[in-house]
């Protein structure tokens, strides 16, 4: 047997591993230790790499393929520094823990075992009773004559009530989700049958929306008869009998119920069933399960345009209901060559004249750009394949723009190409977007080039593409086309093909919600739009977005921005135009390659058929602009894919293994609607293991029971917990709230820059990459800029005053996802006092968490604890990095740890320590920290690593050296004395973790302000003991961080700035009545007028300075004969020494007196001014300096207005 086992058993695995897809694979410890050699001679012999590693005690034998990147060929040194020995021991003296001879093993960790309990959270549900026969109020009466659905109330109750399950398909407009409930309610009270309704909602806000409306047309508060049950907003008493949550929400309550865990309800009405939502996926199993405990359970399911009898299929039984869709004029629908047709025949006048006709060359002068401009003279020499690569490389992964222009010559790659006669090289640059006409210094371009030179297959390709091509940005869903949307905004504003209507904007993210109110915002302030009010929707809103818009008035025209949340949101608002981007925005994990990424992609068909079903059903005219070209349409999958199917399953598994403690994770999902890939379920249910969130026996820890509740991914609230417990929770707060929310300082491609400024793209992405390396003070972290990009956003606060007026592209932006990060940040903050992680008192007071908060090291170390396993490290040969998760790791060129166009050896160069904890987007670190090996060593890895983790050097030269394996690929060696320190001193804090996690709900043990003793001893040791590392190490002291009180921040910046620039809402509907010119008409001709005025005053002094009697004999004596509804009045105001623009304003008569609104803010020198008006051919007017408002010339204003209002950030900051 033992003869067979060496001969033939352990080379046919190790052939089974050659031929399958692993680049490395741990052979189990069952092998015994005289084997190991056999596997060593047997891998060496077949050209693999093996090493010795130790899991739970055990020998393995890891064996790699030579092009394997997970093999760390020697372990990585951990040497103490002399301060930090001698801390070290001071601390294991005081708590009498030097004296004991051994090491702790895992077993000693605890005192004994503990038994889990999942903390409870109920609802307060009595038992289902017959509800109060109420008046009907005129809302509802009116709700039920107007609902499509009242009209079907006999069939719809008789399906209900004749099976347990069914299922209603029809439109949005329908507004399923409140008459349902609300008929099976009146039904309820004329039968005087019991009932208890549980809606079930998608995001919190529907919920709150739709019981909120559902309050209202009963005429009651919310509490009565509909009650609310999400996180921080539970409203429920005896005489509830509908209650509006989420199926996550509801879920949480389920934890620790018997299998009668439904037996308080008599009917479940889930919405929006076919979104997928994975946790209503998981509460459709739940309640499939239920059915066979319950006869009398009744299940709702409501959807729009899907394959219903799926569901009914999933459930054994049940009927399906369908609603015929309303009778409507079909939309006029246009895809992205229609869009570009419309546009190109059209004469659209907005682009700012003055930017475009400066060309600042100088800012094309720098390091980067001539190492560029060496690749294409180099393309352009020699023209073979290898000489191309280079630039190709810059485009793929340095966000090099395809259509760069060398510096000099101008010339671009594809005309290059076209000039050299390279077919190949042309098509593959069409195809990543290169644009054939950009012109070089010589007026020449690609098409040009290549008729000249004769070369056929070059025209061919050329002529092929001036035919049907187009750019390939538009194209790809990664991109969105601002420019076009503008575009559209022109072609229905003011050309009078298009009736004024209300018009809805679909975007993928808040990002682009955003960005693309600022640029409407500049377009609109100018004068050059029709004047709008701006509404914003997405699922992370306050609920005052929503109800602004929702009780905006009638007469108002509207754009509305929103992200995909339209589809499940039923508004009074009627929308005769509708611009859908077709693109959305998902995490994507790969459980082949056990990693995640953010991608774009295209929407299925029948996503776009329920944002086409929102546009007015009355209206004949509408009109449905999809920026998706038509052969792409074609291509579109019917259905969307499921979330189960392509999300990281984290906190999937953990609510599936706290709803069904003693079932497989896999097999529980295998049984949902849609279940996961094995391989995905597999991978995250060993990742979560590796965390200690499921124990090896797939049980829930301590650690598991308290992230429930908290909104984040499981390894980012491990890293909360790790602030709490070091005791520098706010910046720790700040990083993990800025993982989650989009980067401002993101650096950009040039797909998304303005066509404006499409030209300095190289220029803009230095400044940003400059203005990173600012804030990261040299502490090679990008996590370091999160917390000074808050800290600095936030310090301009004090008087919790927000700027009203516009500055440029970038603050608007900062402003409106920093308060999205500030949301964040009070709703983790929330969520971890609900889960008692946080105390109003004592020991685990907001402000004793954060007694550490000023201590840089620490906090490094807290992020290297709570982002393990998210841990790489320099290999020796400084060639690449390893990593335990991926077998290929690049330094994004978004990261402070390099630089554009950098080889990673002198990229490696800054990875002084070898350590870096990272934040990864499939295999490229996006955001990294540069850490100390003690951190490594001290909170990586399984909380319970003791004596079984180490093994002594076998070698005479060593034998004071120890292996340290924290777990199967990060492998320390240090002396014996170090080791034994840094397991004691880990002992010790994980104790104290492990004890946090099970008391933490126990308010009583922290209500004591002052720390243990122990415990507030090791935290002073671990704070000192980083500090002395990170400056062994050689990093330069951080300026100080700190925990700075919470300030009441403003809140609604998007919603306050929308709203004040919008005039009608008090003072345009007279302009609308008695014959009188309509508005639509009006700004169709609109005029003008400039006034320009001298302060000695900053901006914000003269406007509080300014009253009514001042505003009115500066301007309105001038302004007052002249002004129409036809005619705009402007006030350009400027200063002397330094002679500059500082800020415009809108004049206007409002109750008889004259009111200044300022617009836009900025400091704009006067020679710019000057000088634009000298390249445009205009006179300039005077700036003198005297008291008095001069009338300017109308051509000069409009420049200005431009210089304010189209001025970018990093190119004229």
């Amino acid at each position: 047997m033992e003869h067979t086992i060496r001969t033939k058993f352990i080379p046919q695995q190790l052939l089974y591993f050659i031929a399958g897809r692993r680049c490395c694979q741990q052979f189990a410890c069952t092998f015994r230790s005289t084997e190991h050699n056999i596997l060593f001679d047997s891998a060496h012999t077949l050209g693999l790499r093996s090493q010795i590693t130790l899991i739970n005690g055990q020998q393995c034998v890891k064996v790699f393929k030579p092009q394997c990147k997970h093999f760390i060929e020697e372990p990585k040194s951990l040497t103490l520094s002399p301060p930090t020995i001698i801390d070290m021991l001071s601390l294991l003296a005081r708590t009498k823990a030097l004296g004991r001879d051994e090491l702790p093993c895992c077993a000693d960790y605890f005192d004994g075992p503990w038994s889990v309990k999942i903390p409870s959270l109920h609802i307060p549900l009595t038992v289902p009773t017959q509800p109060t026969v109420r008046l009907k109020t005129e809302k509802r009466s009116k709700l039920m004559r107007n609902g499509s659905l009242y009209s079907h109330h006999d069939d719809i109750l008789g399906s209900i009530y004749g099976h347990r399950v069914t299922m209603f398909d029809g439109n949005l407009c329908l507004d399923k989700s409140i008459l349902v409930p609300l008929l099976i309610l009146e039904d309820s009270e004329s039968k005087h049958i019991n009932v208890k309704v549980i809606c079930i909602e998608k995001d919190n806000i529907l919920a709150t929306y739709n019981c909120e409306r559902f309050a209202e047309c009963l005429a009651e508060n919310i509490g009565e008869t509909v009650g609310i049950q999400v996180p921080q907003h539970n409203i429920i008493s005896s005489a509830t009998h509908v209650v509006y949550t989420t199926a996550k929400a509801f879920m949480r309550s389920l934890f620790n119920k018997n299998s009668k865990k439904f037996s308080q309800i008599s009917h479940f009405v889930i919405n929006d069933v076919h979104l997928h939502d994975p946790y209503t996926d998981i509460l459709l199993y739940e309640l499939k399960q239920a059915l066979n405990l319950d006869r009398n359970l009744r299940i709702i399911l409501l959807s729009q345009e899907c394959d219903s009898m799926r569901f009914v299929n999933f459930f054994g039984e049940g009927t399906k209901f369908c609603m015929e869709p309303l009778s409507q004029i079909s939309p006029n629908i246009c895809y992205l060559e229609d869009i570009r047709r419309l546009v190109a025949l059209t004469d659209i006048q907005k682009a700012p004249e003055i930017y475009q006709k400066q060309r600042q060359v100088f800012r094309n002068k720098n390091q980067r750009n001539e190492q560029i401009d060496k690749c294409l003279q180099a393309y352009e020499e020699i023209g073979s394949d290898v000489a191309i690569r280079p630039f190709l490389y810059s485009i793929n992964y340095e966000s090099v723009p395809v259509n760069y222009q060398h510096s000099v010559t101008g010339k671009t790659a594809i005309l290059i190409a076209s000039q050299l006669g390279k077919a190949n090289h042309l098509r593959l640059l069409l195809f990543m977007g290169a644009n054939p006409y950009i012109s070089d210094a010589q007026h020449e371009n690609a098409i040009t080039v290549a008729a000249l030179n004769g070369n056929a297959a070059c025209i061919d390709i050329l002529e092929n593409f001036e035919l049907h091509g187009y750019v390939a940005k538009d194209a790809k869903p990664e991109f969105v086309d601002y420019d076009l949307i503008i575009d559209l905004m022109y072609l229905i504003c003011t050309k009078p093909d298009f009736s004024p209507g209300n018009i809805l904007i679909v975007l993928p993210t808040f990002y682009h919600i955003v960005k693309l109110n600022y640029m409407l915002l500049g377009h609109l302030l100018t004068g050059n739009l029709q004047e709008f009010s701006i509404f914003v929707l997405h699922e992370n809103m306050d609920k005052e977005y929503l109800y602004s818009l929702v009780k905006s008035r009638k007469e108002n025209k509207k754009i509305v921005l929103t992200t995909d949340i339209i589809e499940s949101l039923p508004l009074p608002i009627s929308f005769q135009y509708l611009i859908d981007t077709a693109c959305q925005k998902r995490t994507l994990y790969d459980g082949i390659s056990n990693s995640s990424e953010d991608r774009y992609e295209w929407v299925a068909t029948d996503c776009l058929l329920r944002r086409q079903l929102i546009l007015d059903a009355e209206v004949s005219e509408k009109h449905c602009f999809r920026l998706i070209a038509k052969d792409a349409f074609q291509m579109l999958s019917g259905t969307s894919k499921p979330l189960l199917q392509t999300m990281h399953l984290d906190k999937i598994c953990l609510t599936v293994k706290l709803l069904s403690p003693n079932t497989i994770i896999s097999e529980y999902l295998n049984l949902t609607i849609a279940p996961p890939p094995l391989i995905n379920v597999h991978q995250t249910v060993q990742f979560l293991k590796k965390i200690d969130v499921l124990d090896e026996s797939e049980d829930v820890t301590w650690l598991g029971c308290r992230l429930i509740d908290i909104p984040v991914p499981c390894q980012l609230g491990r890293t909360l917990i790790f602030g709490i417990l070091l005791q520098c929770l706010d910046p720790i707060l700040t990083i993990v709230s800025s993982l989650i929310t989009s980067d401002p300082l993101s650096i950009p491609s040039n797909e998304e820059i303005d066509y404006i400024w499409d030209g300095f793209t190289i220029y803009i992405q230095n400044r940003i990459k400059n203005e990173r390396a600012r804030l990261a003070e040299d502490q090679f972290s990008d996590h370091l800029i999160f917390v000074r990009l808050f800290q600095e956003w936030q310090s301009r606060f004090k008087n919790d005053k927000q700027p009203i007026y516009l500055t440029d592209d970038y603050e608007f932006m900062l402003n409106g996802l920093m308060e999205q990060l500030n949301l964040t940040r009070i709703r983790l903050v929330s969520a971890l006092r609900a889960a008692n992680l946080i105390h109003s008192q004592g020991q685990l007071s907001i402000q004793n968490l954060n007694n550490k908060s000023g201590n840089w090291p620490l906090i490094k170390a807290a992020l290297t604890g709570g982002l393990y396993p998210n841990i790489c490290a320099v290999n020796d040969k400084q060639i690449y990095l390893n990593s335990g998760q991926s077998s290929e790791v690049h330094l994004h060129s978004n990261t402070v740890l390099r630089d554009f166009l950098e080889p990673f050896q002198i990229s490696a160069q800054r990875i002084f320590t070898q350590w870096l904890v990272c934040t990864k987007q499939k295999n490229n670190v996006k955001y990294a920290t540069v850490v100390v090996p003690l951190a490594v060593a001290m909170f990586a890895g399984s909380t319970k690593l003791g004596l079984g983790q180490i093994t002594e050097i076998q070698s005479p030269s060593h034998r004071s050296k120890i292996h340290f394996f924290i777990d199967e690929w990060i492998w320390l060696v240090a002396a014996k004395s170090d080791i034994e320190l840094v397991l004691k001193a880990r002992h010790q804090f994980f104790k104290m973790y492990h004890k946090f996690l099970k008391n933490c709900t126990e308010l009583e043990k922290w209500r004591n302000e002052s720390t243990n003793s122990r415990q507030h001893l090791l935290l002073e040791t671990l704070t000192t003991i980083f500090t002395n590392e990170d400056a062994a190490a050689g990093f330069k002291e951080c300026s100080y961080i700190g925990f700075r009180p919470t300030l009441k921040l403003p809140a609604f910046y998007m919603l306050s700035v929308n709203s004040h620039f919008t005039w009608q809402q008090s003072d345009d509907k007279t302009d609308l009545t008695n014959g009188a010119p309509g508005l639509d008409s009006i700004l169709l001709h609109i005029e003008k007028h400039y006034f320009l005025l001298y302060t000695e005053d900053n901006p914000g002094q003269f406007y509080k300075k300014s009253d009514a009697s001042y505003i009115e004999s500066v301007i309105g004596k001038f302004a007052r004969p002249i002004e129409s509804p036809s005619r705009h009045i402007y006030v350009i105001l400027y200063s002397k020494k330094p002679d500059r623009i500082i800020s415009i304003s809108r004049a206007k008569s409002q109750k008889g007196e004259y009111i200044l609104k300022e617009y836009f803010r900025n400091a704009i020198p006067l020679s710019e001014i000057l000088q634009a008006c000298a390249s445009l051919n205009v006179k300039a007017p005077s700036f003198d300096g005297r008291q008095v408002s001069i009338l300017i010339d109308k051509k000069v204003g409009n420049l200005i207005m431009d210089l304010f209002a189209f001025r970018h950030h990093w190119i004229h900051k």
